[in-house]
């Protein structure tokens, strides 16, 4: 279907400043989770950065009943994100009414989630206009 970045076991959401979806995997390690969201904005870049028409992001149902986060360029798709459930997915959707996300990873410290986005600034910041 198209280019895996990584596949992750558990997806993690978090709304940030005025209601700005952040989404990512939900990794056991810091370091884990640095190196996940560096693959991703290098994934990211490398489709985004030399193409005029727009990106679209999709989510197609996996054969476990879960879904993935598609990114599609032109000529080029990437599965971003694996096993998201049905109300992860939708919660995603409905708090994405201002057409941006962060893709970013987690990793749990002290029995707490952190997100990479608020630790350490790292995620890739994605505007996708609404039409209309």
């Amino acid at each position: 279907m198209g280019e895996p970045v990584f596949k992750a076991g558990e997806i993690a959401m978090a709304l940030l400043g005025e209601g700005i979806p952040a989404v990512g995997p939900r990794m056991k390690t810091r370091t884990d989770a640095l190196s996940v969201v560096k693959n991703y904005v290098n994934a990211i870049e490398g489709l985004v950065k030399f193409t005029e028409k727009p990106y679209r992001v999709m989510f197609s149902r996996q054969s476990d009943g879960r879904f993935m986060m598609l990114i599609k360029g032109s000529g080029k798709t990437l599965e971003l994100m694996h096993n998201f459930d049905e109300l992860t997915m939708k919660r995603f959707q409905r708090s994405f009414r201002k057409g941006m996300f962060i893709i970013t990873s987690f990793f749990e410290e002290g029995g707490n989630l952190e997100c990479m986005a608020l630790t350490e600034g790292l995620g890739a910041v994605m505007y996708v206009p609404r039409d209309g």
